[in-house]
């Protein structure tokens, strides 16, 4: 108790007791104190100081009403960390958590050393006309197997933690680069080209680069000038340190919002962090004219500078990125004709077997078409759960994996780099869903022959095909209140049972109306428990309700598409905030179930008998402050909230015919709203 960060704790150090090479079972049991529900993990640390690895075992979300809970995961130690090995619990996702750890146990498993499969063609090899493959690293990476299938398959390396501004600076001043110098001397050593990241960011930064405490103990922002002059600082100091050693550096990571609403105005779109605070959005400028200014002093090196972020392929977020490089580097290239500030843009590539490969493709080419160059830099892709991966799964990834590296491939010309996000699935930032090309045991996992050869992949491993679900809207008036009309008695019922998640919890029935001017929709929920705990809304319960007026099943949203949210007491959000214009709701609950009714203006079409609308409709189970369960009636994806093409069909029908005027009277406007 009395923890401040998320890895407080007790660790154990178990070094003694490991052979190198051989598995161990890790087994603990947690019974969380508070807050009511935590995301708790078994943790290992390999090696210590900046270079260490940090690998989750045993992720779970856990009450405190489920009393004493064991947690058990595995890991191969092919590497002892200099002597250096502990295990520990953490709570990932909150730091004051508090709890009990009892029963610790640590033993060997019957699985002894690996080797690697040396008859594999090289990664590096099948895109040797093409782009760098890299991989991330820590300093395990860089010791017996795991560095035989490092060098094998890669001819880049990224630092995982090494190079990031708190491994390096710590304390003001106080430059710490013996990790990070014994890394990339080691990954040069091996023949391989060395990425730097990152010189700013606002996660892995210590406070005092932006932030000060106030005379009542409260953290506020610098002032711009002392905020500038540390960026400017820990920029030079490292460039310099590292010098040419480095053919790129990620000036600045992660600086823009998740789905940003307005994308036009970049500057709003940025992320609200500690260096946005104390210089202002034009800090991003900053950083990359001060990276600029080193390089320009040294004319013999050859090193670019990249804007780094996640989640490119959210159309939203893609744009507001373009707007930024394309708005810094126009004003750069006024003083400095042909020349650019920043010279790419890495698109990490976190993805999951659900993401849409035209929207990254779409991405891509907008960030090609302002000239500058792309890294794929922080590739891997999410499936199975629990350290599971069904044949079915595997395969899956495999193809998305294929989808992607013909994309790639097709666009080399301005790819410089394909990074994958670590080197085997167990030592993975996302162990629990089994992300990259070789598993635990060093082994190639249908994603490596995805990427080796996508063509043949694809040929041999072609996906069910699942045509939408399909419904229909009656016309009728419905009045919303949250009262159930006998006029909703004539509209068919859509079951929303599909899970995107692997829990199934709150299901429901949705059914739809029309009239000339509004789209009704009545979702009924059966649900265990009633919580909005949750800062974030869609972790609260709630039904969300997706339209797309001109059923056109783009990838990305169009000005007819909107996400409604409504949860139980009636509170809504909407995706983009402007469908929120007109949009009329009523929740009644009843016990732990509930039901909501909503009026949708039509924004785009003239509504008609035999119209057909993209629409889907989920519903947010949530327990404990978190989302456990999330149920649609078309969408498995998971992506409705970018994507429309997940959507399911409804068709209009039922207005009677009248003379004169091609259908029935005009009694939608008021929508008893």
């Amino acid at each position: 108790e009395g923890r401040t960060a998320t890895w407080h704790g007790p660790s154990l150090r178990v070094e003694k007791y490991v052979d190198q090479g051989s598995e161990y079972k890790v087994t603990a049991w947690i019974k969380l104190i508070e807050p009511a529900s935590s995301q708790l993990q078994l943790s290992s640390q390999i090696g210590s100081g900046s270079s260490a690895n940090y690998v989750a075992l045993s992720p779970k979300t856990i009450s405190t009403s489920d009393g004493w809970v064991q947690f058990e995961g595995t890991y191969r130690y092919n590497s002892v960390g200099n002597e250096y090995l502990t295990i520990y619990v953490e709570s990932s996702n909150n730091a004051t958590a508090s709890f009990y750890i009892d029963a610790i146990s640590f033993e060997k498993t019957s699985a002894g050393p690996v080797e690697i499969e040396k008859d594999l063609i090289p990664v590096k090899q099948a895109y040797q006309n093409d782009f760098l493959i890299g991989n991330a690293i820590t300093a395990e990476d860089l010791e017996g197997v795991r560095l035989e299938l490092l060098s094998m398959h890669h001819n880049a390396a990224t630092a995982g933690n090494a190079m990031k501004p708190d491994a390096l600076q710590p304390t003001k001043g106080n430059f710490t680069f013996t990790a990070a110098d014994a890394m990339v001397d080691k990954v040069l050593a091996e023949g391989m080209l060395m990425h730097g990241h990152v010189l700013v960011w606002h996660q892995q930064s210590p406070a005092w680069m932006n932030t000060v405490q106030d005379g009542q103990g409260n953290t506020v922002p610098l002032s711009r000038e002392e905020a500038l002059e540390n960026l400017r600082t820990h920029i030079r100091t490292v460039m310099e340190h590292f010098g040419d050693k480095v053919i790129s550096w990620d000036v600045v990571n992660e600086a823009m919002s998740d789905n940003p609403p307005n994308p036009s105005d970049w500057e709003a779109s940025l992320r609200q962090s500690p260096w946005y605070q104390a210089i202002g959005p034009d800090y991003v400028e900053q950083a990359f004219l001060a990276a600029r200014e080193v390089l320009d002093e040294h004319p013999e090196w050859d090193i670019k500078l990249h804007y780094n972020d996640y989640n490119e392929d959210n159309q939203n977020k893609a744009q507001a990125i373009y707007n930024m490089v394309k708005a810094i580097n126009d004003k750069y290239a006024l003083d400095h004709p042909g020349k650019l500030l920043i010279d790419g843009i890495g698109m990490q590539g976190h993805y999951n077997i659900n993401t849409n490969p035209e929207n990254v493709k779409r991405s891509l080419e907008k960030f090609i078409s302002l000239g500058v160059e792309i890294t794929i830099s922080e590739l891997d892709i999410q499936a199975g759960s629990n350290h599971q991966l069904s044949e079915q799964l595997a395969n899956a990834q495999g193809y998305l994996y294929a989808q992607l590296m013909k994309i790639f491939k097709e666009h080399a010309a301005h790819i410089s780099r394909v990074t994958f996000w670590g080197l085997e699935d167990s030592s993975s930032w996302r162990a629990a869903s089994n992300p990259l090309l070789f598993d635990k045991n060093l082994r190639a996992k249908p994603a490596y022959f995805g990427v080796i050869d996508p063509d043949t992949f694809i040929q041999e491993h072609q996906p069910d095909s699942k045509d939408a679900n399909q419904s229909t809207a009656m016309y009728g008036t419905p009045g919303i209140d949250g009262t159930v009309d006998p006029i909703w008695s004539q509209a068919p019922e859509m079951s929303i049972h599909q899970y995107q998640t692997a829990w199934q919890g709150a299901t429901g029935v949705a059914r739809t109306l029309w009239d000339d001017h509004n789209l009704y929709v009545l979702i009924q929920v059966s649900d265990a428990q009633l919580d909005k705990a949750s800062v974030n809304v869609w972790e609260q319960d709630s039904v969300e309700i997706f339209l797309d007026e001109n059923n056109a099943k783009t990838t990305f949203y169009q000005a007819d598409d909107g996400q409604y949210r409504i949860n139980f007491d009636n509170e809504t959000s909407f995706n983009p905030p402007a469908i929120a214009e007109g949009f009329v709701s009523a929740t009644k609950i009843s016990g732990t179930n509930y039901t909501v009714e909503a009026k949708i203006p039509f924004k785009s079409i003239k509504p008609a008998n035999q119209v057909k609308i993209g629409f889907d409709a989920q519903i947010n189970d949530a327990k404990d402050g978190a989302r456990q369960s999330v149920a649609a009636w078309n969408d498995t994806t998971g992506n409705g909230y970018q994507d429309p093409s997940v959507f399911g069909v409804v068709t209009l029908d039922g207005k009677p015919a009248s003379p004169g005027n091609g259908g029935g009277s005009d009694t939608g406007s008021g929508g008893g709203g």
